[in-house]
């Protein structure tokens, strides 16, 4: 393969979709009612997947409850570092990772999204050594508790003492906030005055782009395409540092409406932005139906195989070439992908993306590809 080479692609389209879904559950921030010094609100999730259940926050023991997602990358990033603050401080500080902003099919209940989750957690168990709970059909969790804090972005930790929430910030600054809580020395109105100054500017800032995307989440739901590619020709105007991922989005509902417009945008976009092909490719290999000319574009427009290092990405492309009819390539991209895959799980690299399941599924993939090609 000799076409455009893009290496630094694999997650792109996450951050694209994780934008553009934080931007969905934001709504609640612009009415925050939480504050720091507030009476915590209670639990209350679809099921209690891992560790000892808790019925309240009681007595003066530190509760950190880390909201995540299984989408979200910097929240698998941070959990191998969770569980060694848990082993650290198990006999002062309780951990639960409180599972939120699971996307699940439209119609469908949340609680859907719970096997996902259960399997999520099964897979990382020795990087979640902490009990975690999974939201539930009301999505309590979510609304209660992050929207009500203003909180729009994840991972988003809250510390709770005395059934107060006393912090409220990124999981990285648990290293340097949870000494000075065990000794004392904590200043919680100051840490108030200084959040709640933030809060302010941060809601202003999202009243502001909600006023802009809104207009766009709409038109896409009603499906009127045409005003919503109008929408973000002026979007990409207004807001110039949301222009890639507008280009993500015109391309996904060109796909929708005329395939051979979708790609002949996406080849124009590939050639003035590298990491327009991972979201290309996000949208492409996830379909059944399309050409296999527009199949085997996506996947070329990698590059050589060999100079791939990504086993997700490498998973993907493989996909990409058997359904454009390119067998021998999907072999070599999914022996790949699997090699890579157990060289990742092996080292503890790629936390929560490359799982004991990963590599199985791999494996089975890899079965198919050979039966193909022999």
């Amino acid at each position: 393969m000799t076409m455009k080479k893009n290496n630094n692609s694999a997650g792109m389209l996450i951050i694209l979709i994780c934008t553009l879904f934080i931007f969905g559950n934001a709504t609640g921030q612009q009415n925050a009612i939480l504050n720091i010094g507030d009476q915590a609100p209670p639990l209350k999730y679809s099921k209690w997947i891992k560790g000892e259940p808790i019925s309240s926050f009681a007595g003066s023991r530190l509760y950190v409850l880390e909201f995540w997602a299984t989408w979200c990358g910097p929240c698998k990033a941070a959990m191998p570092h969770l569980t060694q603050l848990q082993q650290q401080y198990k006999d002062k500080v309780t951990f639960i990772g409180v599972g939120i902003w699971e996307k699940v099919p439209e119609g469908k209940p949340y609680e859907s999204s719970l096997p996902s989750v259960e399997k999520f957690v099964k897979g990382n168990d020795a990087n979640m050594g902490y009990a975690v709970i999974a939201d539930n059909n009301k999505q309590f969790m979510g609304n209660k508790w992050m929207k009500a804090a203003g909180e729009n972005g994840i991972p988003s930790t809250f510390v709770v003492k005395d059934n107060k929430i006393i912090w409220i910030g990124h999981p990285n600054s648990l290293d340097s906030i949870l000494p000075e809580m065990l000794d004392g020395k904590y200043d919680m109105e100051a840490f108030k005055a200084k959040f709640s100054k933030s809060a302010v500017a941060a809601r202003k800032q999202n009243a502001e782009l909600m006023a802009v995307f809104t207009p766009l989440q709409d038109a896409v739901k009603a499906k009127e395409y045409a005003k919503a590619l109008e929408l973000i020709e002026q979007l990409k105007v207004k807001q110039p540092g949301y222009k890639t991922m507008m280009d993500g989005m015109k391309f996904k509902i060109l796909l929708d409406m005329d395939e051979k417009k979708a790609m002949d945008f996406a080849k124009e976009w590939l050639k003035e932005t590298k990491s327009a092909s991972s979201v290309v490719l996000g949208d492409v290999y996830n379909r059944d139906g399309l050409s296999k000319d527009t199949y085997l574009w996506t996947a070329g427009s990698f590059g050589n195989i060999e100079t791939l290092t990504n086993p997700v990405l490498l998973d993907a492309l493989a996909t990409c070439f058997s359904k454009g009819g390119d067998y021998q390539n999907a072999l070599i991209s999914q022996e790949k992908a699997l090699e890579l895959a157990k060289r990742a799980l092996k080292d503890g690299t790629m936390v929560g993306s490359i799982m004991d399941y990963t590599v199985t599924e791999y494996q089975e993939k890899l079965k198919k590809y050979q039966g193909m090609v022999n």
